[in-house]
Order: structure tokens, then sequence, then C-alpha cells
């Protein structure tokens, strides 16, 4: 720059007030245009995915209901309630990325408009009034001193520089935080996704093997669907407890072993220690009488293995055939809202049980709330300070009006449990 003289200085500046007004603020008009087709683009997507996926539904209540295909349709329905949740958590980004950038994009354009172009015309007027000013000094024969012209001209262009720079890194910044919502959206949903479709494949495939058989008359059918009632009204399973209870402890507060026979094969795959495995119609001791999360402890007669086992699949041995309630209704789409946590519930196989989610912190459920990045005012750095100017020259960038001066993004990013939660409408 030291090596420019007054006119490429002079020159240097229009061109920048030139690339601002007339290639800069268009090409962020027209970004924002496209900004709004995509919003409309995802709103058809979303139309189109909640239709889709309610008749995918739909048809999966109807297997539920057969004699054959009841888990089946249990993942169905699961993977229905997922996909409306996932477009959900889209909805929020799309509704974020209107606010968030869009919207302030077209604020600033529509101010900056007037703003570049009356600093423009202040710059060409003091240019033009020094000028002149040293033109009279000529005229009257006086010593030209022109340090004062050149120093406004360096002034002025190196303001102009940072005015286009500060323009481009609010574009930058205001995409690096959609980029920020996206990944730490899918770092909160992908994983625990692909675990449930990990779950759901091998459930689908466990009906395949030999233990999904299908009934072949007809009072076998009837028999199946009291059995699927039965189990529908038992409540879901929960976490497997982690250990084996203590000698010392439950079992021998415990009110006395009880016999119990096993209704259905319990065959955990894995190497689970703390499952017990056992046949139907095995005799079991339940050594622990209160069952937890579903689970009950005991040990097997017929090999003296001892572990936990879903109170499901055992009957006690004296007591009478228990009849099922008249009031069983098929699931709404309004009570499967906790669908995706129970990872197939009570909808068990012959297999193994899938593993129930992990139980959630408090901080974790605090990461679950929708990620709202917030807006933090900031003054400028200690570079940019106004810089003193001769007495009587303006200033041509004042920062008190400037529409890209302050803005900042900043997304919030703390595991204080005291701090307020943004919800953003």
């Amino acid at each position: 720059m030291s090596a420019m003289n007054s006119d490429q200085l002079h020159r240097s500046t229009l061109g920048i007030y030139s690339t601002l007004m007339d290639e800069f603020n268009p090409s962020l008009q027209k970004l924002v245009l496209l900004g709004n087709s995509y919003i409309q683009a995802f709103q058809a997507l979303a139309v189109t995915s909640e239709a889709y996926f309610s008749a995918l539904s739909k048809i999966g209540e109807k297997a539920f209901h057969t004699s054959s295909s009841r888990s089946i349709g249990d993942v169905l329905v699961q993977i229905s309630e997922n996909q409306r949740r996932l477009t959900m958590e889209l909805d929020g980004l799309f509704r974020w990325f209107s606010t968030e950038v869009l919207q302030e994009m077209d604020k600033n354009i529509r101010l900056d408009k007037d703003y570049i172009s009356g600093s423009r015309t202040q710059y060409e007027m003091e240019v033009h009034n020094q000028a002149a000013a040293l033109e009279r000094q000529l005229r009257r024969g006086a010593n030209q001193d022109c340090s004062e012209y050149v120093q406004f001209l360096r002034e002025s262009h190196r303001d102009a520089l940072k005015e286009e720079e500060r323009r481009y890194r609010f574009l930058s910044e205001k995409h690096c935080g959609l980029i920020q919502y996206i990944a730490r959206l899918m770092n909160k949903t992908g994983g625990s996704l692909q675990q449930r479709a990990d779950a759901w494949a091998d459930e689908v495939n466990a009906t395949r093997g030999p233990e999904a058989r299908r009934p072949t008359s007809v009072d076998n059918s009837v028999g199946m669907k009291d059995e699927m009632r039965k189990n529908r009204e038992e409540p879901a399973l929960g976490n497997i407890p982690s250990r084996a209870p203590s000698p010392q402890g439950s079992i021998s507060r415990s009110t006395g072993a009880r016999s119990v026979r096993a209704k259905a094969d319990h065959q955990p795959g894995g190497s689970n220690p703390t499952l017990l495995p056992f046949s139907r119609g095995e005799m079991i001791t339940v050594l622990v009488g209160q069952a937890r999360n579903g689970w009950l402890y005991g040990r097997a007669d017929s090999s003296s293995r001892q572990g936990w086992f879903p109170a499901s699949f055992v009957k006690a041995v004296d007591d009478p055939p228990s009849t099922t309630s008249s009031g069983s209704s098929l699931r709404s789409s309004s009570s499967m809202s906790n669908m995706p946590d129970q990872s197939g519930g009570s909808s068990y196989n012959g297999g193994p049980p899938p593993p129930p989610p992990p139980p959630m912190s408090s901080s974790k459920q605090q990461e679950m709330q929708p990620i709202t990045p917030t807006l933090d005012r900031r003054t400028e750095s200690k570079s940019e300070k106004k810089r003193s100017k001769p007495h009587g020259q303006p200033e041509l960038f004042p920062r008190g009006t400037n529409p890209f001066a302050t803005v900042k993004l900043k997304p919030t990013n703390t595991d204080d449990r005291s701090a307020p939660i943004l919800y953003r409408r």
C-alpha cells in the first residue's frame, strides 16, 4: 500500500465501494432467495415424508395384530415414529436457518444499500473539497502541502478494506453457525438411531430362524393370540440389573424362595453371565421376591445356574390360569411416543431380549433440549477502535449505524445446569 500514489489510492477505494454495492450485496440478495427456496423444498419433503411414514405405521399396526408378524409390525411402527421425530428435528434446524441466517442477511442488505451509498458520497465530497483546497494553494503560489490529503486517502482506503472484510466475515460466521447446528444434530441423533436400526434388523432377521414357528391349527392360532394379548398388557422391560444381588443383601432378606415354571424359552445371545437361560416348561427357583425393572433373579433347577430373567417369561406353579382383560386395545400413535427408547420392549420372539438403552442422566437430558445458538453482542477489537480524525474530517463508516459492525453469532456451549434454556419461536 505504501507504494501507491494518491491517484491509485483513490481509484482502489472507489473500486471497493463498487464491489460492495454492485457485486457483494446483489450476490447476498440472491443467496437469500435461494435459501428461501431451500426451505420451501424441505417443507414439501416434510409433508411427503409424513404421508409416507404414516401409511407405513398403519401397515405396521395391522401386522401387529396378526398371529405371525407381531414383532415385525412393532418394528415398522417404531421406524415410522423415529422418522417423524427426525423430521421434527430437521424442521427446527430450518426454522433456525430462516431466522438467524436468511432474515439477518436480508435485513443487512436493505440497511447496507443506503449505508454504503451515503459513505461513498461523503468520501467523494471530501476528496473533491481537499483537491480544490490544494488547487487554490497552488494558484496563490503557496507551498503545496499534500500530506493531509494523502493521509486521508490512505485512511479511507484502509477503512474501506475493513468494511469489505467485515461483510465476508459476517457471511462466514453465519454459515459456521449453521454447520455447527447440523453437526450437533447429527451427534445427538446419529449414534442412537444407528443402534436402534441394528436392533430392528436383528429382530426382523430373528423371524427367519427355526424358533419363529407358525401355528398349525386353529386352536394354536387362538392360543397364540391370547398369549400375545397377555404380553401386550405387561409392562415393557427396563434396564437389566448390572450385577447379581448380594447373598447378604436382597436374597437373605427375601420372604422366601418360590418356584415358577417357564412359559417361554429364554436363550439370551452374547456372553452376558448375569442372564439365566432356560427352556419352556423348566422349573426355576426365584431367589429375589421383588422384580427389578421387570427382571427376576433365580436359579434353574436343571442346571443350578443363577441369573436374571424377564418376569413375564415365567408363571407361578400354583397360580390359576389368568384371563385377559377385554379392555385391551391397539396402542394409538400417541402411546408410542416412548417406543424408540424401549428397543423392542416386550415383543420378545424366542431370542435374547434386546438390551434397553442406559438411563439418561440429567446432563444428557439437557443435551436433548432443542439446540439454540445465542447472539453475543461484542464490541469491536482494540485494533478496530475509532481512530482520531483531523478536526472537521468526517468519519466514513460510523459504528453506530453499520449493519455489519457488531453482531457475532456464538453458539451456546456450556455444562452449567443453572443456565437458562432458550427457545426461539
